[in-house]
């Protein structure tokens, strides 16, 4: 517990107050359609849709608010899409989308009120270039030393307009790894020899031949922590804020920015991950055969995005309340969630995204 915690702990502890609350005592509220719609320049977009219930109903309402039946206009640039229900909420509207595009979305259901948004698909914005360095340095003020990975991705923001980006770090790992080794035994494959490391099957082969050989392994793909404290752009706290347990964390790993200090320049992000280390005990040239027969490739992958303002302010609301540490303690108010859904609640908002491999770091576990 931080110093200031303990003595606003020390300061409350001496005072006493009473505040009575029912639920019974809420006005009424009618549930309101909950949609979510991300457009982007893919060949499929995904539509959510499912209904809130209000707090005073909430332990005589059923729980499945999932909507199977909704009825829903996706008009890109005018033209209208057919919408394939999926099941347990979920549809897709198929079909390329390209950048500046224009999504205009309606949704109905049964009992409930109508809702409509619209969005636009950002242009692209690609990184320029990409490198990678070890550095030393803290997570935060309060914590000890560490060594990171440091990616630094450099793009040009536009000039003319306000513009908001996400940053994200993917990781491909292989958790598993076993080659098979057969031959033709009167007829029938058998096994005979199996590998754990295909450098191993490939220092294998060169003196044992066999008829066929069969891979099984397991490609663990995730995102990863990026620690901001190299990068302003996405760690505005102080030492300050640390004293009074505030943080700067992200969600899902989405790391959300604007160009307000940027505007119009050429900039470098520096982005903190940890040191990248392959479990596989491998050598140059058998990645590269996994990669080239398998299709198997480990490595990190920065993606990039550019996205609608809409895109921003609603992942920006859940950042906020996630790190207000106060509010959570009751102290101060939560931020409401942001929706640009007319009548109702969620998101209708564009991205356009661009993945950039980056050079394997140093120290992976290649020979």
């Amino acid at each position: 517990m931080k110093k200031i915690f303990f003595l606003l702990f020390l300061a409350l502890s001496v005072m006493s107050c009473k505040d009575d609350f029912s639920v019974s005592n809420l006005p009424d509220a009618k549930p309101k359609l909950v949609v979510y719609c991300m457009p982007s320049t893919s060949d499929t977009t995904y539509i959510t849709v499912s209904r809130s219930i209000p707090l005073k109903q909430y332990n005589t309402t059923e729980k499945n608010v999932m909507i199977d039946d909704a009825v829903i206009s996706y008009q890109l640039n005018g033209q209208t899409r057919t919408v394939t229900a999926l099941g347990n909420g979920r549809y897709r509207v198929v079909g390329q989308q390209k950048a500046g595009d224009k999504v205009q979305l309606r949704v109905e259901a049964q009992g409930l009120e109508a809702v409509e948004s619209s969005t636009e698909i950002p242009q692209p914005i690609g990184i320029s270039n990409i490198t990678t360095r070890m550095v030393r340095m803290k997570r935060d003020p309060s914590a000890n030393v560490e060594d990171f990975l440091q990616l630094q991705a450099t793009f040009t923001d536009p000039a003319q307009t306000h513009d908001y980006y996400a940053v994200r770090v993917k990781s491909k790992k292989l958790r598993y790894l076993y080659v098979a080794c057969f031959k033709n035994m009167g007829g029938y494959m058998q096994e005979v020899m199996s590998y754990y490391s295909y450098a191993d099957y490939m220092e294998g082969r060169k003196s044992n031949s066999y008829d066929s050989v069969a891979v099984r392994y397991d490609l663990v793909t995730e995102y990863i922590p990026i620690s901001t404290a190299s990068e302003p752009l996405l760690n505005p706290l102080s030492d300050i804020d640390d004293d009074f347990d505030f943080s700067s964390d992200f969600y899902k790993q989405f790391y959300v920015f604007d160009d307000a200090t940027i505007n119009g320049k050429t900039y470098t992000l520096r982005l903190n991950v940890e040191p990248y280390t392959g479990i596989r005990d491998e050598t140059k040239e058998s990645l590269a055969e996994l990669k080239t027969k398998y299709g198997i490739e480990e490595g990190l992958q920065l993606e990039f995005y550019h996205i609608a303002p809409a895109y921003y302010r609603f992942l920006q609301a859940l950042n906020d309340v996630s790190n207000n540490s106060l509010a959570q303690a009751g102290l101060s108010n939560i931020r409401t969630t942001y929706s640009n859904m007319l009548n109702g609640m969620g998101i209708c908002a564009g991205f356009n995204m661009d993945p950039s491999p980056f050079p394997s770091p140093k120290g992976r576990g290649v020979k």
